[in-house]
């Protein structure tokens, strides 16, 4: 796990790194195992990664006045 600051909190960056870094082991066991292609991978990737830039666009077009 991430390492904590000096209150005991795991830090945003901590937390990110963290995220990718679990994100990306799992990636690489499932496709080293051949549970799933790199390429299946990569497209499903591709198909998820325009999922989240569609939902921060339609998070950063709210207004926090609305």
């Amino acid at each position: 796990m991430g390492q904590l600051d000096k209150d005991g909190i795991l830090t945003l960056q901590e937390l990110t790194i963290t995220a990718l870094a679990t994100a990306d082991v799992v990636a690489k066991i499932l496709i080293d195992k051949g549970l799933v292609t790199q390429k299946e991978f990569d497209l499903k990737l591709f198909s998820e990664r325009a999922n989240y830039q569609a939902l921060l666009k339609r998070v950063g077009d709210t207004s926090v006045d609305a």
